[in-house]
């Protein structure tokens, strides 16, 4: 199981090795691949772009698959009998029905899935306006819908259900005519392959990424070679070869604002290279790496998260670098045959890795907790992580992609599912975030305040479900009027849309509850806002949803959920060191000492948050090479201050050495989908130590 290093060392934490019911679960996508590796996500076509290592291929999976209709009509469903929805065909006990009509008594019925097929309720909704696209992504159950002749029947005449059928296709059926026996229409969809082959020819090819122009794709071949391409024409044999002699490049980084792309070595001791795309020439910016898969940027492009296949005690581990002058600080080690690393939020707070066989999982490392812990169990090999949006996983394993629903919808669950990544019930009796009570869970913070934006996670489904039209948020009994942005697919292309408040029944602060059937056309299906917390004051507050029908009147509402928001920012100062009492020279940075001294080199420093929600590292550099003592992490509540360490150990074996002091101080505010690094705090001050 991975071990995680911190400076200093501490407890070390493992992986749970076992992943529980409550973890998302993987859905294939596409079968039958030759090597599935490297993958990009291209937004404005909704596809995801991946190379076949076996076969040469540049390849492609539309998420939205082209449909046809392979039965359609309008039948009676007689009680008691059952139907195939893909035959249009009612009656029969075999393997191929779809759904039973069950009569328990004269008022007690329910629709049935049968065999392989699963069902959802959509209510009343426009039979015309559900479409293939719109069921293809549907949380389907086994759970039967209620058709009881009583008051609580979900079966009116008018109500839609959708159907996920024993053959694998997409049924839409309406009921026009409710008794004991049914009056239905339906349509069933046969979904054609989204798969397609974009270029052929390539080499082994490793890794692609798009391009910004979204027209073009940078590819990687074993043989050591990377080349770019028109996605119009993406044969190797119209690519040009950006750089060649590389000992077989791996996982690539793009910077294209700089003209230039990273790229590892799988090698005993490879580089990580920088490629000017413009020159084509290539620099070795990193050397010694063993076996490199991994590469990831920081946003600011200082440093570098490379994972490696190492062969030593250390086994597979992600390592950052500082680009500046190489120095490495191991992020986590014991990982199983790690590949590619993707970002795994929008604040660069944490990373996804793969790890092959035999554990063929997929681990999440925060980098401001160390921590990691397993996403889901997937199929073989995996090799890449792709986030289509904030809560669809896509990971490219050796024959198949699966995806994974990182927020999957309860229809019997709470109305307000949680903020962002974080359920309402891991939010202590404090107010802070704590996933790690369940350690399969792949989002691990820990006693955490909330802060920045925050995703509001609605269940639209069972809000529907419930003939809820509109909801409000209420934070400390106070109606919320925020406005936000998300994308929705329409068919060809993502369209932004804007989430404005609206009046219902003369009273303000409304948005409308998303129909079931349109939930996954969103890029964030569950998202019911984007909430400012920074107008907020620090401390506890209560968020609070109510739902209405049409008509303004309230149907249900969610339980209170009591958050602590803390957007306070940190403070970082490093105080100038002190030898013998005197200080270091400020325009020279000179620390003058006299002979072999065992007395100290003082460092006092300030790392602090107003409420104690962060966490510092101090780091002393001598060259390029972190020291440890004094280097130290931790709570900004125990820090302790001043450091110090001898001027003789410092020196060792130099007369004259240059040493810098680093501090980083890193909020832990979390908004549900990362750490708010917006707070953060550092400093840097230099000296000699010289006779």
């Amino acid at each position: 199981m991975p071990n995680i290093v911190e400076m200093p060392i501490e407890e070390i934490s493992k992986v749970a090795a076992i992943v529980s019911s409550s973890a998302p679960s993987p859905v294939e996508l596409q079968t039958g691949l030759a090597g599935a590796i490297g993958s990009d996500f291209r937004k404005s076509q909704n596809q995801l772009v991946f190379v076949e290592y076996s076969s040469g291929k540049l390849s492609a999976l539309n998420l939205y698959s082209p449909s046809t209709i392979i039965s359609s009509g309008s039948a009676t469903l007689k009680g008691t009998f059952t139907f195939d929805l893909d035959t249009g065909v009612e009656g029969g006990t075999g393997g191929d029905t779809d759904i039973w009509w069950d009569q328990e008594t004269a008022v007690k019925r329910q629709m049935v899935p049968q065999n392989n097929a699963s069902i959802l309720n959509l209510g009343v909704v426009d039979f015309a306006s559900v479409t293939a696209n719109n069921l293809e992504f549907l949380p389907f159950a086994k759970t039967p819908i209620p058709g009881n002749n009583d008051p609580s029947n979900k079966l009116v005449a008018g109500d839609v259900f959708a159907v996920r059928t024993t053959q694998g296709n997409f049924a839409k059926v309406k009921v026009t005519t409710y008794g004991y026996d049914l009056q239905i229409q339906w349509v069933t969809y046969k979904l054609a392959s989204g798969y397609s082959v974009l270029g052929t020819g390539y080499t082994n090819p490793e890794d692609v990424k798009i391009s910004r122009d979204n027209s073009h794709a940078y590819i990687t071949e074993r043989s050591g070679d990377l080349v770019r391409v028109s996605l119009a024409n993406a044969n190797r044999s119209a690519a040009t070869v950006i750089a060649s002699g590389m000992t077989a490049p791996q996982q690539i980084a793009l910077d294209e604002a700089h003209n230039a792309a990273y790229v590892v070595e799988y090698a005993v001791t490879g580089n990580l290279w920088r490629i000017d795309l413009v020159s084509n020439t290539k620099t070795a910016i990193l050397s010694n790496l063993n076996f490199a898969v991994g590469l990831a940027l920081s946003p600011d492009l200082q440093y570098a998260y490379i994972s490696e296949q190492t062969t030593g005690p250390d086994k597979g581990r992600v390592s950052r670098f500082r680009l500046s002058d190489g120095a490495r600080q191991l992020v986590v080690n014991g990982l199983t045959a790690p590949f590619d690393l993707t970002w795994a939020d929008d604040g660069y707070t944490s990373l996804f890795v793969t790890e092959r066989d035999p554990a063929n999982r997929v681990t999440r490392i925060s980098l401001s907790t160390k921590t990691s812990q397993v996403v889901s169990g997937v199929a073989f090999r995996p090799s890449s992580v792709t986030l289509a949006n904030q809560g669809l996983m896509l990971v490219c394993c050796d024959q198949m992609i699966e995806a994974i629903n990182l927020s999957p919808f309860q229809a019997a669950g709470p109305l307000l599912m949680g903020i962002g990544f974080i359920p309402f019930d891991k939010v202590t009796a404090a107010g802070l975030a704590d996933t790690t009570v369940d350690p399969s869970y792949f989002y691990q913070v820990k006693n955490t305040p909330f802060g920045g934006t925050l995703p509001i996670m609605i269940n639209y489904q069972r809000a529907a479900n419930d003939a809820a039209s509109y909801y409000r948020i209420k934070v400390d009994g106070v109606v919320r009027m925020d406005t936000w942005t998300d994308e929705k697919w329409n068919g060809t292309q993502y369209v932004s849309q804007t989430t404005a408040p609206v009046i219902v029944a003369g009273q303000p602060g409304y948005y409308p509850v998303h129909p079931i059937s349109e939930l996954f056309l969103w890029m964030n299906p569950t998202l019911g806002s984007l909430l400012n917390s920074t107008n907020l004051s620090t401390g506890l507050h209560t968020i609070s949803i109510d739902f209405v029908n049409g008509t303004g009147t309230i149907v249900e509402s969610s339980t209170p959920l009591t958050i602590y928001v803390d957007n306070n920012p940190c403070v970082a100062a490093l105080q100038s060191p002190t030898l013998n009492g005197a200080s270091a020279d400020p325009n020279c940075g000179l620390l003058h000492y006299t002979g072999a001294t065992a007395k100290p080199v003082t460092m006092a420093f300030t790392a602090s948050q107003p409420e104690g929600f962060a966490t510092y590292t101090f780091e002393l550099i001598k060259g390029v090479n972190v020291l440890t003592p004094p280097t130290v992490s931790g709570p900004v509540v125990s820090a302790s201050s001043p450091m110090s360490s001898a001027a003789a150990t410092l020196l060792g074996t130099c007369t004259i050495a240059a040493f810098s002091e680093y501090l980083y101080v890193a909020a832990t505010a979390n908004n549900g989908w990362g750490r708010q690094s917006q707070y953060d705090a550092s400093a840097a001050v230099a000296f000699v130590l010289a006779p």
